[in-house]
């Protein structure tokens, strides 16, 4: 296996005091509900990533909850703590104020605190309605943030003339190009659910580490490993040959329950393994087996899942349970992991069992991950499914192909692509998932009219 190559897109994080409308604008800019609107302030709270596009720009939007550099505890801070991170991620950064507000404290709390970013700062002043009078936006000069751009994101004036401005700040060029290396694997999961003794079964084994180093964002730690390329055809969910080649092993800290209400080293290390997900290809998910799935792990595997990312089930302690067991917690697995259907195999990371099929399982999900299939081969088995279930009377797919890798983006023509319900989107993203193996990796359709 050659080595991988992390292409990143672009970050334009959206930063701004509680309830300026962040949100609101995300979803303009989206095109569709991605983030919860409310009136209440502090309605979002974690980062959330979008992939975006502007006049042929991809980059990713980061959504973020209120900040309030003055906070000193309590929900507030954390909140700020998580603006704080988009903003050292950012290469370009999107500052919203209210006009009917006007300049608030917090607005120049936020300013001073954006000065000291590397990125540049574009300043949006919101809810300004009367496309004939932008006179609200003047008194947000002062901010010293430079043009203020007038905009309604409930209305969707201005957002076009400030994307344009946003895009020209971008890195010129192709994605940036990451950490040439062996791909990542990140080991997730709760606290003790064995993800030290996994990794010391792997690492100590006779095909184990040849470096380890400090990871620079995540302070998770790096092990390079081989995968074994002697697991016998079938060993590994998926079947068929398995690709060997190193890996980067990404330890990571357990991520509790009540992570996201707690303070101090509980919530850094719920930062922690998030960004180490981000920086992964592929996250393998340890489950216990004596507790079973519990809401906590949904949590991750969501988190695995809106990042992008291909993800697989460790079902560790099996030594301890009954084979039916087992059985059970697979069969949960696939009813409440319905999008991501991600492959799972048991272990016993004490006494060893069954982990000769770890690296194997994250190598085969690696290979799926990058997955490109030609075009000829797309827009024929896409025509199959039309033919033998179409779609809304009047619609017509008119063609199809694969516009992306890692994961797998599928672009579909269509003569109405508004008509064309979710519903049937499901059942061509299940088909291609089964035709080409992507379990447990996230396979992204869009919808293109063909006018």
């Amino acid at each position: 296996m050659g080595d991988a190559v992390v292409s990143r897109l672009p970050v334009v994080a959206i930063v701004g005091a509680p309830n300026v409308g962040k949100s609101t604008f995300v979803n303009r800019v989206l095109g569709r509900r991605q983030a919860v609107v409310a009136n209440e302030p502090g309605t979002t709270r974690d980062r959330s990533y979008n992939r975006a596009e502007w006049a042929g720009r991809e980059f990713m939007l980061v959504d973020t909850g209120g900040m309030e550099p003055l906070a000193r505890g309590g929900l507030e801070a954390l909140v700020t703590l998580q603006a704080r991170v988009a903003v050292e991620e950012a290469d370009t950064i999107i500052h919203i104020t209210d006009a009917r507000l006007g300049v608030a404290e917090a607005d120049a709390a936020i300013a001073r605190e954006l000065r000291k970013a590397r990125a540049r700062v574009v300043l949006v002043v919101n809810k300004l309605d009367n496309p004939a009078d932008d006179s609200g936006r003047y008194p947000f000069y002062g901010l010293g943030e430079g043009e203020p751009h007038a905009i309604s994101a409930s209305h969707g004036l201005g957002i076009g003339d400030l994307l344009d401005v946003v895009v020209s700040l971008l890195p010129k060029g192709e994605p940036e190009e990451e950490s040439p290396g062996p791909p990542r694997v990140a080991v997730i999961g709760r606290p003790n659910v064995g993800k030290s003794t996994l990794l010391n079964q792997l690492l100590d084994s006779e095909r184990a580490v040849v470096s380890e180093v400090a990871g620079t964002t995540t302070d998770a730690v790096e092990h390079e490993i081989e995968a074994p390329k002697d697991v016998p055809e079938g060993a590994v969910p998926g079947g068929g040959s398995v690709p060997g080649g190193r890996f980067l092993l990404l330890d990571t800290a357990g991520v509790n329950r009540s992570a996201r209400r707690a303070e101090g080293v509980p919530y850094y290390s719920t930062l922690k393994t998030e960004g180490a997900i981000r920086r992964s290809d592929v996250s393998l998910l340890l489950v216990d087996a004596v507790e079973g799935l519990v809401a906590e792990d949904l949590r991750l595997a969501r988190r695995v899942e809106e990042a992008g990312r291909a993800c697989g089930i460790l079902i560790n302690k099996r030594d301890l349970v009954q084979p039916e067991r087992l059985r059970e917690i697979e069969d949960t697995l696939f009813a409440r992991m319905t999008d991501l259907r991600p492959p799972a195999v048991s272990i016993s990371a004490l006494t060893g069992s069954g982990t000769r099929k770890v690296m194997p399982l994250a190598a085969r999900l690696y290979t799926a991950y990058n997955m490109r299939v030609p075009t000829h081969e797309v827009a024929e088995f896409v025509n199959a499914l039309v033919d033998r279930s179409a779609p809304p009377k009047g619609v017509k797919i008119r063609f199809a192909t694969q516009t992306g890798a890692a994961p797998p983006r599928f672009t579909l023509f269509a003569n109405r692509p508004k008509d064309v319900p979710e519903s049937y989107l499901r059942y061509l993203e299940n088909s291609l998932r089964e035709r080409y193996g992507l379990y447990g990796v996230s396979v992204r359709l869009r919808l293109r009219s063909s006018r």
